[in-house]
């Protein structure tokens, strides 16, 4: 049976759902023992220069789109460093399973938020059971955010203002890449493919993540991290580089708010892996919170795949797959 462009977007969107949930789980200790401004210095700073050496290589024309297309190559630069470091800082302020669910759920909202503001006339339309499962995400944000601030959450480094600024942080990171995710989209509306996308987005992050390192921000004792470098840069590079990859490879196939769902999942994978595990760790507050984020996640999915079904606008295998995007 063949595949269509719809359903192997999904599996992108799915593959870097579950490397992403994979991290987390089995990995998260060894990058919380590193300085994470430093592998991710090493990480993009490789990827930038792979993806640019072989776009001009071999895709010189959408390189030259990209370039010329300034606005959109600067908002992506400063959405993609913004995601970065507010998503760093906060793993260092609050607990990292509040920090992945808040995040994961602003990417939706965010989403859903900027198509139905950017043009009137694209007439995004949205099923109940997506509407209820956006809104059991906002109601498990907004819990997730009260029992960090009340120190319930499991985890909280200082006092009431700290947790204040972590929540913060990461409204800001799941917001920035909703962003990202329709920038993106308009952008090989332009001619620029997933490579170069993937390479030029980098740019900001870079330098920053250097300033970061050289100033500390993320120091680590020498001798937390028993691998050495080449090896984490290896390991960074499937489970932090090639996830974003997947998911940029998926904006070319399917819409924007399928992506955006689907990223939703990450929590949800997070717990199955979990559970396979056999370690589960969580604050009751928090397991609560996570169990109305869950729902909240497949009910949303459910209802954006029954739009796909149905042929809702920004579902069928076109090559700009949402036209409200255009706007942006």
């Amino acid at each position: 049976m063949q595949i269509t462009a719809r359903q192997l977007g999904l599996l992108y969107c799915l593959g870097y759902v579950f490397l992403e949930a994979f991290q987390a789980v089995f990995l998260g200790s060894l990058f919380q023992q590193i300085d994470s401004f430093h592998i991710g210095a090493w990480v993009f700073g490789l990827s930038f220069i792979a993806c640019t050496v072989l776009a001009a290589v071999r895709y010189p024309v959408e390189l030259r789109a990209a370039l010329r297309s300034r606005s959109i190559l600067i908002a992506l630069n400063s959405c993609v460093a913004l995601t970065w470091c507010c998503y760093f800082l906060a793993v260092q302020l609050i607990e990292p399973a509040v920090v992945f669910t808040i995040f994961s759920g602003m990417v939706p909202l965010g989403t859903a938020v900027m198509q139905r503001s950017a043009s009137s006339a694209s007439r995004l339309t949205r099923n109940r059971s997506e509407i209820i499962g956006l809104a059991l995400i906002v109601a498990a944000i907004l819990f997730l955010a009260v029992i960090t601030l009340n120190g319930h959450s499991g985890f909280v480094r200082g006092g009431w203002l700290t947790a204040l600024t972590g929540v913060m942080l990461c409204i800001i990171s799941g917001t920035a890449t909703a962003r990202v995710i329709l920038l993106s989209v308009k952008w090989h509306q332009q001619g620029v493919g997933p490579v170069i996308q993937f390479g030029l987005r980098f740019m900001l992050y870079i330098p920053i993540a250097l300033v970061a390192v050289q100033l500390g921000v993320d120091a680590k004792p020498s001798v937390s991290s028993p691998m050495a470098l080449p090896a984490l840069i290896l390991i960074g590079m499937l489970v932090i580089a090639l996830p974003l990859f997947l998911m940029q490879k998926a904006v070319c196939l399917t819409s924007a708010s399928v992506i955006a769902a689907v990223t939703a999942l990450g929590p949800a994978m997070v717990f199955v892996l979990q559970l396979l595990e056999g370690r589960i760790a969580y604050a009751p507050a928090t397991l609560a919170g996570l169990a109305i984020y869950i729902l909240g996640a497949l009910l949303a999915i459910s209802g954006i795949n029954a739009d796909s079904q149905d042929g809702i606008p920004g579902s069928s295998d076109m090559k700009c797959p949402d036209p409200g995007l255009r706007a942006l």
